[in-house]
């Protein structure tokens, strides 16, 4: 699949997921996204690891936050491992406001996220 919108790297058993623009409001946009997130779940797979990286991204419409639920859904019935990271802190407070931090798993650095893919046991 070509991803348009999305950049993919594979580091060891985790595909990280990079977002071309800083600003994710165009609906057309975010219906391109919304395709290319099917095919990153496709490419995690195998993997069973995929972690989204928000770095950069400084403003998302409440559509794209739709996607990315949905993304979890599809990763949970894939069980694929889903992990986000490095969301500013003013979309960070809508995640709060919509209690998706309490849903989705959320983490401050890139370094957090990949180190808790490696944790193992009850308490992760």
């Amino acid at each position: 699949m070509d991803f348009k919108h999305l950049k993919l790297v594979d580091r060891d058993d985790v595909v990280t997921v990079y977002f071309a623009a800083a600003s994710i409001l165009d609906e057309s946009v975010i219906q391109q996204i919304g395709k290319e997130f099917t095919g990153v779940a496709l490419e995690a797979a195998g993997e069973r690891k995929l972690l989204l990286n928000f770095q950069g991204v400084k403003f998302m419409s409440s559509a794209m936050i739709g996607k990315i639920v949905r993304l979890h859904k599809q990763c949970k019935n894939d069980k694929i491992t889903l992990k986000l990271c490095a969301i500013a802190p003013e979309l960070l407070e809508v995640f709060t406001i919509t209690r998706l931090d309490k849903i989705l798993d959320i983490y401050d650095s890139e370094d957090k996220a990949l180190a808790s893919f490696k944790k193992r046991g009850f308490f992760r």
